[in-house]
């Protein structure tokens, strides 16, 4: 009996030593299981950290070079690539017939203007192309068109296109092919041939050769009269060409990316302004201002009194595009207004000038006569029509 007590607790000894075993074993395999979870954790995190880090980089560098290419951009909208960007294409009789190619290809070549010889639709003629530079083309892929052609003739072939009466049918089927394009007729020593051959057809006579001096005045005139957009340079050697063509390419370049031209740009920069006038330089800075003079018969110190009033032009359309206000109220808002006479005193703006001011800004029509603005139906009519 003492022996089986002995083998049992024995037996519950190494159960409870294997039970104390077993657990720490468990509590180990936890804790190493719970280390390799947060080391995994851990190198997790630092992989994220690092990818955020690569992204922001990434995203950094894709603005930074964003912004390049915009200033890129706005470069080439200003006309900084122009002379780099702009292609001649000289049509092969051009640099193949006379002495002119060598003199237009070593030009260009010295200048470093691109230039190509290519089989163009109308022989003798030079085209220009443009098109942006490779690094900003994503974001500004369509070219420029500049729509000119010139036509380059030794005297010869020009007086034989006179005297058989095709000039003006070569224009015209020029005009065809290129409808919005100006054209220029070049010619190399055009008169001094005229002049030359006609002495020598003086001094013999008696031996005619059927030539006869073309009415060269004449048609060079009829370009002028006849045609919209076409021109005309006498060259007095191929020299003077080549220099012709030269800077004709490169204001070509530039004249891309000028700012256009209106009746208001040009006559609201000071030309309706006296010299003499004390607030000049103020009329000058101000685009409202410019633009009220530029209004024909509003005078500059008339101006000055409505910008005292109303110092934009939104402030003024405003009040006219009021609902509540006649039309009647609206002609008549500035006639109060007054401004300095000059042999002292006070001047009013007057009705002339308020109207005028209010049907300009107001015009739903450009075939406003602003002269006869005293006569009410003539302004509506117009509105009308």
């Amino acid at each position: 009996m003492e022996q089986m007590a002995n083998t049992l607790k024995e037996r519950r000894k190494a159960k409870v030593n294997s039970a104390k075993e077993n657990s720490t074993d468990e509590a180990v395999g936890m804790k190493n299981t719970k280390k390799e979870e947060r080391i995994r954790l851990m190198e997790e995190k630092k992989i994220k950290k690092e990818q955020e880090k690569l992204q922001k980089a990434a995203l950094k560098a894709q603005a930074a070079e964003l912004k390049k290419m915009e200033k890129e951009l706005q470069k080439w909208e200003k006309g900084k690539f122009a002379l780099n960007s702009i292609v001649a294409e000289f049509d092969t009789r051009v640099i193949e017939h006379g002495s002119v190619g060598g003199l237009l290809l070593t030009k260009f070549a010295d200048k470093g203007l691109t230039y190509r010889i290519t089989s163009n639709p109308i022989e003798r003629s030079i085209l220009w192309t443009m098109s942006a530079p490779e690094h900003i083309s994503q974001l500004s892929p369509e070219g420029t068109d500049i729509r000119y052609v010139a036509l380059v003739y030794e005297a010869e072939d020009f007086c034989n296109l006179i005297m058989s009466e095709s000039l003006l049918d070569h224009v015209s089927s020029v005009r065809s092919l290129y409808p919005s394009h100006t054209i220029c007729y070049l010619t190399i020593r055009l008169m001094s041939y005229v002049n030359k051959r006609g002495k020598e057809q003086y001094k013999k006579q008696e031996n005619d050769d059927c030539w006869r001096c073309p009415s060269v005045e004449e048609v060079l005139a009829k370009l002028t009269t006849h045609f919209v957009r076409v021109h005309y340079r006498l060259c007095t050697d191929e020299a003077e060409l080549a220099d012709h063509v030269f800077g004709l390419t490169r204001s070509l370049a530039s004249c891309q990316f000028r700012k256009k031209l209106t009746q208001l740009s040009v006559n609201a920069n000071g030309s309706f302004i006296p010299k003499d006038f004390i607030d000049r330089n103020l009329i000058k800075r101000s685009p409202w201002l410019k633009a009220l003079v530029a209004i024909p018969k509003v005078q500059p110190r008339f101006a000055i009194a409505i910008w005292k009033k109303y110092p934009t032009m939104k402030s003024l359309l405003s009040v006219y595009m009021d609902p509540n206000k006649s039309v009647h109220e609206k002609e008549f808002l500035l006639e109060d207004l007054t401004t300095e006479g000059f042999l002292g005193g006070e001047r009013r703006v007057g009705q002339i000038c308020s109207k005028r001011v209010y049907r300009i800004l107001m015009a739903q029509s450009g075939n406003i006569i602003t002269d006869n603005v005293e006569d009410g139906a003539d302004f509506f009519r117009h509105q009308s029509s």
